[in-house]
């Protein structure tokens, strides 16, 4: 059996490690688990019911290829509201969740030989995407004392003849970086004179704690060049119901709708409705659900400084900690055999930074409860990692 060199790509890391750490767990060992990417919270009874009332009404069959037009709409005043833009429901689709919308995309602008610039460290599955088409991922390195942030000659210096995609990650995964409206503008300005599509990732941008958040939809000179990914994800706890969105210009959203009708016929019905009660109560839902991971995020911070006698960046944004090995004492293996180790001597499950583009580090989720959080820490503690310092 000979399969097809496009799917010779790696799984998710997340994913994968999370697996690892449910297997233990099905032996009845206690994992603190820190790699999934979710808020571990109730979603809101008004999505609840939402969904109930959507099947008592018999909303259970096909939809329209890009989604129903009510959600369409409201995603469509709800960025508007938020970044200025000016998107109607033409400008956008939902799809199954912000992974299949950055799939579609790629799929979309892809063909084999071709590039795409991402910035490391960038989220896990960025590169494989644009690998499952052919395309070659171009990596633009940044470093922890410069803030995560690209430096833009080395951006121009990354673009060659066939580059065709820049991803931007802003309220990044795994770091929480947030760029200012002037730092995307110079990044936008250099996409649109090397005629590079930028996709730009949105899907944190309600979790920000510190700092304002600038979408790439504020820029009305770019618009034509600019595909936002959005998801009821992270905003709402909302994972599992898997809706996600693409806003563009109408030309880019008729060719994703093609290829949409083509793979998932679209999102679950069920799912759309419900999506379409979070965001119309999103004034409702997101702010708690911010609130709470702040907090998480502090006890997640304070409890790794006080243990580890050190101190890791606070990131403004997300739902992560990104940290140095050396914050452990590690410095003489790499992230995939510590995160086994750790995984495996202190029932702990983090992400490996080589996963992101970034060796040397690990990523710390502070989604769980508090009381997790502070257990995992423990017990990273008591496995007899320490701060090199």
């Amino acid at each position: 059996m000979k399969f097809s060199k496009m799917v010779n790509i790696s799984p998710s890391a997340t994913l994968a490690m999370n697996a690892l750490a449910l297997q233990k767990k099905a032996k009845g060992v206690e994992v603190h688990n820190l790699t999934v990417g979710e808020a571990l919270l109730d979603t809101h009874p008004l999505v609840i019911e939402a969904a109930h009332e959507a099947m008592r009404k018999g909303e259970t069959h096909y939809t329209e290829v890009p989604g129903i037009a009510p959600l369409r709409e409201a995603c469509a005043s709800w960025i508007n509201a938020a970044c200025g833009s000016s998107f109607t429901k033409e400008n956008v689709l939902v799809s199954c969740g912000g992974k299949s919308a950055l799939q579609m995309l790629c799929h979309a602008f892809i063909e084999p030989g071709d590039e795409a610039v991402m910035i490391a460290p960038y989220w896990v599955s960025y590169a494989s995407m644009v690998q499952m088409f052919g395309g070659q991922a171009v990596v633009v390195d940044t470093s922890e004392s410069d803030s995560w942030k690209i430096n833009p000659q080395v951006l121009k210096q990354s673009i060659h003849n066939r580059t065709k995609l820049l991803f931007i990650n802003n309220a990044a995964n795994p770091t929480g970086v947030l760029y200012s409206k002037e730092e995307l503008r110079e990044i936008l300005t250099i996409a649109k004179e090397h005629d590079l599509v930028v996709i730009s990732d949105e899907v944190y941008s309600g979790l920000v704690y510190e700092g304002e958040y600038i979408s790439c939809a504020s820029f009305a000179e770019f618009k034509d060049r600019v595909v936002v990914v959005q998801s009821v994800s992270k905003h709402f706890a909302m994972t599992g119901w898997r809706v996600g969105f693409a806003l563009g210009s109408s030309e880019i959203i008729k060719k994703l709708s093609t290829i949409q009708s083509q793979s998932t016929s679209g999102t679950s019905s069920i799912s759309q409705w419900a999506a379409l009660a979070a965001i119309t109560h999103a004034d409702t839902i997101i702010s708690p659900i911010r609130n709470e991971l702040k907090k998480r995020r502090d006890i997640f911070v304070e409890t790794f400084n006080s243990l580890f006698d050190t101190t890791v960046s606070i990131p403004s944004a997300g739902l992560y900690c990104f940290i140095s090995m050396e914050h452990f004492g590690i410095t003489h293996t790499d992230s995939v055999e510590f995160c086994m180790s750790a995984l495996e001597q202190g029932n702990v499950a983090m992400v490996p930074g080589v996963a992101f583009g970034k060796e040397g580090y690990v990523r710390c989720s502070f989604g769980a409860p508090e009381q997790d959080i502070v257990r995992a820490l423990q017990s990273l503690h008591k496995t007899g990692y320490s701060s090199v310092g």
